[in-house]
């Protein structure tokens, strides 16, 4: 399954936040979290290269191309370059098939019963199967309606 990295990123703080509260036990809610964190946290480092390759492409240069640091090694940007390198970590940061795992979901029983709803939509899709949509009644009858391959229309 693929995702983004500020979704993945945002279900490892909350699963984090959620086996500090959970007791040591080990229960197939817990065994899967911990497995889809790691599949995740493998792939932060290069998340962390993609990022410092766009600041290294956007960074100021020197009349001779190289590239200018602050005092603390930082990269120094003109303006109209650090808007586009931020542009550019926006969309890669939110880009919908940014990194990819294998979810790990567990049946309704397994879950705590004091799992709170703030945190459960953010499991959707990484330990919680997400639930099918249900098509409206309109939907229902376009989908039941016959269809032909060879539609005619303005009477030709």
């Amino acid at each position: 399954m693929e995702t983004s990295y500020k979704n993945a990123f945002r279900f490892v703080d909350v699963a984090q936040a959620l086996l500090k509260d959970e007791s040591e036990e080990d229960t197939k809610f817990v065994a899967a979290l911990n497995s889809v964190i790691e599949q995740i946290n493998d792939q932060r480092e290069e998340y962390g290269k993609k990022v410092v390759k766009i600041q290294r492409k956007h960074a100021a240069e020197d009349k001779f191309g190289c590239i200018l640091r602050d005092d603390r090694g930082n990269y120094r940007f003109k303006k109209d370059q650090e808007e586009a390198m931020e542009a550019k970590i926006d969309e890669l940061f939110n880009h919908e098939s940014g990194i990819e795992f294998d979810p790990e979901y567990v049946d309704e029983e397994s879950l705590p019963s004091d799992l709170p709803k703030h945190a459960r939509k953010w499991l959707v899709g990484f330990v919680i199967a997400p639930a099918e949509v249900e098509q409206t009644p309109a939907e229902k009858l376009l989908n039941s309606l016959p269809t032909t391959k060879n539609r005619q229309s303005n009477g030709e």
